[in-house]
């Protein structure tokens, strides 16, 4: 067995820090916040409508856009999404949207680019259900962290290939802790698996090989596709013409 899956340490502390607002902190705050000390609102409605749409907040120091609350199209008390802003750059750093559940997605303060989004129970709005993180070069998913329903504990990541969007691992955490009991390695080729290497905590070493069919000869070809084309009701005197 390989001395790193031997130590079964675990790197993923970090993703269990629930992503710091003060956006948020400052909106569900009790103490109302002086407009004149911190920003400036600009409230933006529907086209021939008096319902809100959205509410831009500009700080009073720099001028530049620090959020946009957008409200819900057919209620306008209801928070669809909430934008945050680098106050320096402009650029977009954080998104919380309460569409169907509330999850919060955080970006690249310099490149503006996906970073991770937190997923949270669509019944406990504190409780964390995922946790997705995105590559940076080609901004496509390489991790997801799914959580036990505690909201607290991990119970397994999957480890992605950004290009081929294929899972090339499986590490699972023991109930209710944040302590590796297993950890599954993929081979593949092409798309089809042929081979998974299981490592478990107490150093035994499982596995298993998958191999897909390999058809050489021009014949095994054709007749692979006799065979298809049967189970399909799809013969025909064209395909019968090997």
């Amino acid at each position: 067995m390989p001395e790193n899956e031997q130590n079964f340490s675990n790197p993923l502390q970090k993703y269990n820090i629930l992503p710091h607002s003060k956006y948020l902190e400052m909106l569900n705050s009790k103490e109302e916040i002086s407009e004149k000390q911190e920003f400036r609102e600009e409230k933006v409605y529907r086209k021939n409508s008096h319902q809100l749409q959205c509410i831009h907040k500009f700080s009073l120091k720099t001028g530049k856009k620090i959020s946009t609350t957008t409200f819900d199209y057919f209620n306008d008390k209801k928070i669809k999404s909430i934008d945050e802003y680098d106050e320096k750059s402009g650029k977009i750093i954080r998104t919380t949207n309460f569409t169907l559940f509330k999850s919060i997605t955080e970006y690249s303060r310099t490149s503006g680019k996906k970073l991770k989004t937190t997923n949270y129970s669509i019944k406990d709005e504190n409780r964390i259900t995922s946790v997705y993180e995105y590559d940076n070069l080609y901004e496509k998913v390489m991790r997801i962290s799914i959580y036990q329903p505690d909201g607290k504990s991990i119970s397994m990541v999957k480890e992605i290939n950004p290009i081929s969007e294929i899972v090339e691992k499986c590490i699972n955490y023991k109930r209710n802790s944040n302590s590796i009991c297993s950890i599954s390695k993929y081979e593949f080729q092409g798309d089809k698996t042929v081979k998974t290497t299981c490592y478990y905590n107490d150093c035994m070493e499982g596995i298993r090989e998958f191999f897909s069919p390999k058809i050489q000869t021009k014949q095994e070809k054709n007749n692979a596709k006799l065979i298809d084309n049967l189970f399909k009701n799809n013969l025909n005197v064209s395909t019968l013409q090997l």
